[in-house]
């Protein structure tokens, strides 16, 4: 989980100037100056540091209530089908979301994020159920619609459930 939490706080995320950023420059760290209202790239745990200083918000970047109402939906409606593409980016954009409302904790905004936590629990355990489904048939499926996290997860499946599928069909000598 590490090396996933890295990459996401890795990820380029656009924000928008909400005062003057001046530039900054650090070995292998070029963050160009920018004027109010203007908005730039930047990965995503500089834009944490911007945004502590009063400096940016994010632009984009989280999970719309409506994604999370759709795609919780759709997850739901078709709990053992084949698995339906996510929203673009939905785990990194997860991660956002999750971190921004635990930045702007209040009592509004934790029911909020209770709401989406558990959404997101009820997606995350459904698509588990459609992955180990995938995973445990005999042939490999290249499904296009999973994430690559759900990729990685699928391979890894996939190849354990096949070990010990061979060693249980050597103990009947096939």
């Amino acid at each position: 989980m590490e090396a996933l939490y890295f990459e996401f706080e890795n990820m380029p995320v656009r924000i928008v100037a909400t005062r003057k950023i001046p530039e900054i420059k650090t070995p292998g760290l070029d963050v160009k100056e920018a004027d109010e209202g203007m908005e730039l790239t930047v990965n995503l745990w500089v834009a944490w540091e911007l945004i502590e200083a009063g400096l940016a918000r994010l632009s984009d970047g989280g999970v719309s209530d409506g994604e999370w109402t759709q795609t919780h939906y759709r997850e739901r409606i078709q709990p053992l089908g084949q698995p339906t593409p996510l929203p673009e980016d939905f785990y990194s954009r997860a991660y956002v979301t999750f971190r921004q409302a635990e930045k702007s904790a209040g009592d509004e905004t934790s029911q909020a994020s209770g709401r989406m936590k558990g959404r997101y629990r009820d997606i995350v355990e459904s698509r588990i159920a459609k992955i180990m489904r995938l995973a445990s048939a005999e042939a490999k499926s290249n499904f296009k619609g999973l994430q690559p996290e759900e990729t990685a997860l699928y391979d890894e499946l996939h190849k354990v459930i096949e070990r010990w599928r061979n060693e249980m069909r050597e103990l009947s000598g096939d």
